[in-house]
């Protein structure tokens, strides 16, 4: 069975669609009789019965069935609406991502103008060819904006996330065209070059590209040469493995050596190219663990000679691995595997064994059951096989770890961070909590037990997660509140003492953060900025690399610089990017790196020397998004040798965004 996340829209609930319709049609008839002067006063029943029917799958249809009416009945009477020839297409995102009110006018406007594009709607100032071209336009500025979104912005704007999905993803149907699948292709690559583990959105995307594919006669494009390309990855990339996955194997066993040998390394070459794989991979490893020999599965799994070495010192473990995770249905695990064997992870004393521990356990039944549910697989494969598949994603993919839509990103961060560092605590942990539905950690000396607290920063948790997140971000979650109440009342920002403790023993002593905690204001920027640079910058602190990774807080804001929250992420590493320029490249929990933090800040995923999973900006401009990191007191540069123009120009970008409403204190430093 498809993963639940691959199958689309799901049926609409049609009692509550009935009574959502009803509502709707009550409030354009109101709008429509009223005079002008009354009409604002009915407007904003019209909007919540929009964003309401726009919430359920199927809804946007239902709406656009009474697209013509909209310009009689006065909907856009007195507003920029009102002239659909005068709208820019690149103008709609700030409706889109603004008030409730404004989604819902945006929403009425652009299925109008669907049903002009259509040629259902005659509108004097916009012709169907013009009102095509502005909804294709629009869809490229705004294809983000169908997918799941994990951002600090987006997870403190509201609950109409859906309602757009929804509506964009009826104008993508209706609409299609070479431009949008460009845009559409476009946007799964720049996912896939973050090899997330979830690639359900990617999918998603894929999805619509072959929708239109099928539907529309597209001409040859490097765009649409590329989306068949990720489909044929997604579904098959050969002409064998695009056949029944029944019959593959079969298949393959009838091919010749020369021709075996040529399917194994499309396999892997395509896995690796694109970071998906289809159902026959998985199919076809599984017979090649009981039958292949080394080489066929070094070749399967496109292993580098890391890879290849891992393989040969573990093939019992790999073989074991193959059997008890992957299956059709958790093939997209094998580019984990891959990655964990080129990586060299089995080579950490501590994994090997809890890995081979792993293979032979048997989770609690409601965990099975959950992660089965979640899934939507039945046998098999079994709990344990979807929860040795996502250990086996994170060991291998440690910068693909999400948060999802949870306020969690300190429990994401540590996770990935564990798999990097400290894999076999990670694997205790998992353990722990399949087997005894608890872990534990320690603070200051004492015991924390996830399953003696309640209280956590979860309130809804949404479950678009890895299997590993799933199992243990509720456990995480409950302890990390209890340290920060613990330290309640210190007076001093929390993360001094809850880092090193809640992540591990290789986190930095040293503290440094540019917020009071009393009161809010900035203090003493210029000593927290130089520190930064004697600790980090290699100009400044001798050429010292980064040995652990180490977590930091920076200050979330949206492409204005406005202040949105706090944010944990991980530095990754320093270094000269190549043109020269040296760069912070960073973890983000939220599985999304390519943000737009205001003034010039747009962090980068590609393109700047960035590993796959890291996000990165120049040294700069991290300090201006910075403001709580750890260092080490004894691999300390000089601080005062950073020239003061340096800080000069990062505390004016400071003071023109997320801290220009906050008091400013700054103090000598020594």
């Amino acid at each position: 069975m498809m993963h639940q996340r691959f199958q689309g829209q799901s049926a609409p609930d049609e009692p509550a669609m009935a009574t959502a319709l009803d509502r709707f049609e009550s409030a354009l008839d109101a709008i429509a009789s009223v005079s002008d002067f009354a009409r604002a006063g009915h407007l904003p029943r019209l909007f919540n019965a929009t964003l309401r029917l726009l919430a359920m799958p199927g809804g946007a249809a239902r709406i656009h069935g009474h697209a013509t009416r909209f310009d009689q009945a006065g909907v856009f009477a007195g507003s920029d609406w009102d002239h659909p020839e005068r709208l820019q297409p690149e103008l709609s995102r700030g409706s889109l991502t603004g008030s409730s009110d404004a989604i819902a006018v945006e929403a009425l406007s652009r299925l109008r103008m669907l049903a002009i594009a259509e040629g259902v709607h005659d509108h004097p100032d916009m012709d169907a060819d013009a009102a095509r071209k502005f909804l294709e336009r629009s869809l490229v500025f705004n294809l983000d904006l169908m997918l799941p979104d994990h951002s600090e912005a987006a997870r403190a704007g509201g609950g109409q996330r859906d309602a757009v999905r929804h509506l964009l993803a009826f104008e993508l149907d209706r609409l299609g065209g070479n431009s949008v699948v460009e845009a559409l292709v476009a946007e799964a690559d720049r996912i896939l070059e973050q090899r997330p583990i979830d690639v359900a959105p990617v999918r998603q995307l894929l999805a619509h590209v072959e929708r239109l594919l099928e539907r529309d006669d597209l001409p040859d494009s490097e765009a649409v040469e590329r989306g068949r390309v990720l489909l044929a990855a997604s579904r098959g990339p050969t002409e064998l493995s695009a056949d029944p996955i029944d019959d593959y194997v079969a298949a393959f066993q009838s091919l010749s050596g020369a021709d075996q040998t040529e399917e194994l390394v499309a396999l892997g070459d395509s896995m690796n190219a694109t970071g998906l794989v289809c159902r026959a991979h998985g199919a076809l490893l599984r017979y090649l663990a009981e039958s292949g020999n080394e080489r066929q599965l070094a070749l399967a799994m496109g292993l580098d000679n890391v890879g290849a070495d891992s393989l040969d010192a573990f093939e019992d473990l790999s073989r074991a691995l193959i059997r008890e995770a992957v299956w059709p249905e958790t093939a997209q695990c094998i580019e984990g595997l891959s990655n964990l064997l080129d990586r060299g992870m089995l080579f950490f004393p501590p994994v090997p064994h809890a890995l081979w521990r792993l293979t032979r356990f048997e989770p609690l039944p409601e965990v099975s059951e959950h992660l089965r549910e979640e899934f939507g697989h039945d046998q098999p494969p079994s709990g344990r096989s979807l929860l040795l598949a996502g250990v086996i994603s994170v060991l291998g993919l440690p910068l693909g770890v999400s948060q999802g839509n949870n306020p969690t990103c300190q429990s994401a961060r540590a996770i990935s961070l564990w798999a990097q560092c400290d894999p076999g605590f990670l694997l205790e942990l998992i353990t722990w909590a399949a087997r005894d539905n608890e872990i534990d950690l320690h603070f200051e000396g004492d015991l924390i037990r996830s399953s003696e607290l309640t209280e956590g920063l979860i309130e809804d948790f949404h479950t678009e997660l890895d299997t590993v997140s799933l199992l243990l971000v509720p456990h995480l979650d409950k302890i990390y509140w209890e340290m920060g109440r613990r330290i309640a009342g210190r007076g001093e920002d929390g993360h001094r003492w809850i880092n090193p403790e809640f992540h591990g023993w290789w986190v930095h002593r040293g503290f440094a953060t540019t917020i009071d905690y009393a009161t809010g204001a900035v203090i003493d920027f210029a000593g927290f900025v130089r520190r930064f640079h004697a600790a980090y910058h290699p100009y400044y602190n001798d050429g010292g690399e980064l040995i652990y990774p180490q977590p930091a807080g920076i200050v979330a804001t949206d492409p204005f610089g406005q202040f949105i929250g706090w944010h944990a992420i991980a530095i990754q590493r320093v270094a000269l990017d190549p043109a020269g320029k040296m760069r912070v490249y960073f973890f983000n929990p939220n599985n999304e790196g390519r943000q737009d933090w205001g003034h010039g800040i747009v962090t980068s995923t590609r393109g700047n020397g960035e590993i796959p999973g890291e996000s990165s900006l120049p040294f700069e401009h991290f300090c201006a998004r910075l403001y709580v990191f750890h260092y080490n007191e004894r691999d300390l540069g000089d601080p005062q040798a950073v020239p003061d123009h340096i800080l000069g120009e990062i505390a004016d970008v400071v003071r023109e965004s997320w801290a220009a409403e906050k008091a400013w204190h700054e103090v000598v430093s020594s």
